[in-house]
C-alpha cells in the first residue's frame, strides 16, 4: 500500500521541471503529481521523460479537473506564485479543502533586485527562501513570520558546478563559438532580457546600451569580450548587440550558463542576477555594472561596482594583478546553506506544511484575500461569490461594497485599517482607484491620501494598468504636478510598448491639450478616439493585436 503523502506540483516553466528532478530524489515519502500545460507538449516534450505518465494532471478548460480534487492531495506546491486566473483557480481549490500551498523562491529575488516583488503575491501558507535577508523583506511585505522559513536554494549543486567546470575548461572553444586569439583572456558579459521583450525585466534599451558601452570602452586588448544573451532574446535584439559591440563573440543565447562561467576569465553582470552570485559561489572575478540599480553589493562590496568605463577597467586591473574580493561576506548573507543543508531544510517545509493544518481562521483570511486577488484580475462576479461565502462581518461587508465600487472614501479607509501588509493593501488600492475613477464625484486630495504606498517595493509592471488610472485621477483632482512625476517615472520603460505609449500620450492630450511639435494629424486622431469615457475603456480593455 502507497503511503507517500501526494504533493500537486504546478511548474511555470522547463527549469521548474528540472528543479522538480532534485526534489523527487531528496524528498523520500512525498509523491508529486505534476500538473502538464498544453505549451509543455508543444514546446518542451523532453521535460516529460522523467515524469511518469500516470502522474500527469492535465489542464483541461483551463483547469485542473475536478476529479484531482477529490482525490487526496496533501499539499499544493508552486513553483511561482504570480497571479493569474489559473493559479488563483489552483490556491481557491486548495483553500476549499484546507490544502496548505507553498512555493520555494526560484531565485534570491528581493536581494538582487533591492526589495522589488516580482513573483510572490498569491496568497501562500509557506514560502521558502535562501536567506534571512530574505524572510525580513518578505516579512515587511506582510508575511508572517511563521509563513517564511530560511530554506537557502536547493536548486545549487556545488558539486555539478565543479563539474560543469571542469567540462567547460576541456571543452573545445569551438562549441562554444569562441574561435582564434587562444593566448586571450575572457570577459563574460551576462546580459538580462530587454524590457520590451519581458515585461517584467528592469533592462531597458538605454540601460543595455549603457552596459555595453561601459564594457567595451572599458576593457583592454588583452581580453575578448563573450557576450550571452538572455535565453528569450530575439533575433532584432541579437542584431543591435551586433552593432553596438561588432567584435565581441555573442553567445547562442539557449546555452547552458555553467560551462560558460567555467570559460570565463571574469564574469560582469547589472548585479541583479543569480549568475553573480553562481560565480562568485565558484570565485571568478566579478563585476557589476548597476546601470541606475541598487544591489546587494552596494555598500558591501563597492570595490567591484563599476558606474564608467574608467572604473571598469580599473577594476580589471586589480583582478589582472592577482587582487581578489572576499566573497564569503556576501555569501554567507545570501547563499548560507550548502544544497544538502538547503534540501534538509525543504524537507522540514514540507513536514510542516503536512503536519501543521491551515487553521480556519488563517484559511478564512486566506479566502479574504483570495477574493480580493480575483476582483484585481476582473474576476468580479468569481470574487463577490467567494465574499458571499465568508462569515459575515464588517470586513466582508466592505469588501462587497469594493467589489460593486459603492465604497466611500471614509469606509475604505476602514478597510485598509484592517490591512497592515503591503501586498494586499496594494491590491485594495487598486481596486480603490478603479472605484474612484468610476466614480462621479470629484476626487480630492483626500482621496489620494489614501493611495498612499501604492506600488511601492514591487515591479511596476504587475499594477502597471492602475498606476496609469492613478495618473488620471491625479490630473482629475487638478494635480498636474504630480500626474506628470508619475508619467515620467515610468513613460521610458513603457512607450516601448505601442499601448502604453498611446495611453501616456492621450492622458497628456485629454487633460493638458496639444503641446508644441505634436501635428495636427495627430491631435485630431487623438481627439476622435480618446475622449474620456472612451479612454478609461482603453485603459480597462487592452486593444487585442
Amino acid at each position: 500500500m502507497n503511503t507517500d503523502k501526494i504533493v500537486l506540483f504546478y511548474p511555470t516553466g522547463i527549469v521548474h521541471y528540472r528543479n522538480l528532478e532534485i526534489l523527487k530524489k531528496n524528498l523520500p515519502g512525498f509523491k508529486f503529481q505534476v500538473i502538464v500545460e498544453p505549451w509543455v507538449k508543444e514546446k518542451a516534450a523532453e521535460v516529460l521523460d522523467n515524469i511518469e505518465p500516470e502522474d500527469h494532471v492535465p489542464v483541461e478548460n483551463d483547469q485542473v479537473p475536478e476529479k484531482v480534487w477529490q482525490e487526496h492531495i496533501d499539499i499544493l506546491f508552486l513553483s511561482m506564485a504570480y497571479p493569474n486566473p489559473f493559479r488563483l483557480h489552483l490556491v481557491d481549490e486548495a483553500a476549499k479543502r484546507n490544502i496548505p500551498v507553498i512555493a520555494i523562491e526560484e531565485v534570491n529575488q528581493l536581494a538582487l533586485n533591492d526589495g522589488i516583488i516580482n513573483h510572490y503575491f498569491l496568497p501562500l501558507d509557506y514560502l521558502g527562501v535562501p536567506s534571512q535577508v530574505e524572510k525580513e523583506k518578505f516579512m515587511e511585505l506582510g508575511l508572517s513570520e511563521d509563513a517564511v522559513m530560511v530554506t537557502g536554494w536547493p536548486f545549487f549543486n556545488k558539486e555539478a558546478a565543479l563539474a560543469s567546470k571542469r567540462k567547460g575548461e576541456n571543452d573545445s572553444k569551438k562549441q562554444y563559438q569562441i574561435t582564434g586569439e587562444s593566448e586571450k583572456k575572457y570577459c563574460l558579459l551576462v546580459l538580462g532580457s530587454l524590457k520590451e521583450q519581458d515585461i517584467v525585466s528592469l533592462e531597458t534599451r538605454r540601460v543595455r546600451q549603457k552596459i555595453l558601452e561601459i564594457v567595451s570602452a572599458g576593457l583592454p586588448e588583452d581580453y575578448r569580450l563573450l557576450i550571452k544573451p538572455h535565453p528569450i532574446e530575439t533575433e532584432s535584439g541579437l542584431e543591435d548587440i551586433r552593432k553596438q559591440v561588432p567584435d565581441a563573440v555573442l553567445l547562442n543565447p539557449k546555452y547552458p550558463i555553467e560551462p560558460l562561467l567555467a570559460r570565463a576569465d571574469v564574469v560582469v553582470n547589472r548585479g541583479n542576477s543569480q549568475v553573480t552570485l553562481l560565480a562568485m559561489l565558484q570565485d571568478k572575478p566579478v563585476i557589476v555594472i548597476p546601470a541606475g540599480l541598487k544591489t546587494i553589493f552596494h555598500g558591501t562590496m563597492d570595490p567591484i561596482i563599476a558606474n564608467s568605463a574608467l572604473e571598469f577597467n580599473r577594476i580589471l586591473e586589480h583582478y589582472s594583478r592577482g587582487q581578489k574580493q572576499d566573497y564569503q561576506k556576501i555569501l554567507n548573507i545570501h547563499f548560507p546553506l550548502t544544497q544538502q543543508e538547503a534540501l534538509k531544510k525543504v524537507n522540514e517545509l514540507f513536514s510542516t506544511a503536512l503536519n501543521k493544518k491551515v487553521t480556519e481562521r488563517v484559511n478564512e483570511t486566506k479566502r479574504i484575500y483570495i477574493s480580493t486577488l480575483y476582483a484585481f484580475l476582473g474576476h468580479t462576479e468569481r470574487a463577490k461569490q467567494l465574499a458571499t461565502e465568508l462569515p459575515e462581518g464588517e470586513i466582508v461587508s466592505l469588501l462587497k461594497k469594493l467589489f460593486n465600487r459603492l465604497i466611500s472614501v471614509s469606509e475604505f479607509r476602514t478597510l485598509l485599517g484592517y490591512f497592515p501588509g503591503k501586498i494586499i493593501r496594494w491590491h485594495l488600492q487598486s481596486l480603490f482607484i478603479r472605484s474612484l475613477l468610476e466614480g462621479k464625484a470629484a476626487v480630492t486630495r483626500s482621496d489620494l491620501l489614501l493611495l498612499e504606498g501604492f506600488g511601492g517595493d514591487v515591479n511596476p509592471h504587475y499594477f502597471i494598468e492602475d498606476i496609469m488610472k492613478r495618473i488620471e485621477l491625479e490630473y482629475r483632482g487638478g494635480n498636474e504636478a504630480e500626474a506628470e512625476e508619475w508619467i515620467h517615472k515610468f513613460y521610458e520603460d513603457y512607450s516601448v510598448f505601442d499601448y502604453y505609449k498611446q495611453v501616456f500620450d492621450m492622458l497628456r492630450f485629454v487633460y493638458q491639450g496639444r503641446r508644441k511639435g505634436w501635428s495636427l494629424r495627430k491631435a485630431l486622431w487623438l481627439l476622435k478616439n480618446f475622449n474620456k469615457a472612451y479612454a478609461r475603456k482603453y485603459v480597462k480593455d487592452k486593444l487585442k493585436k
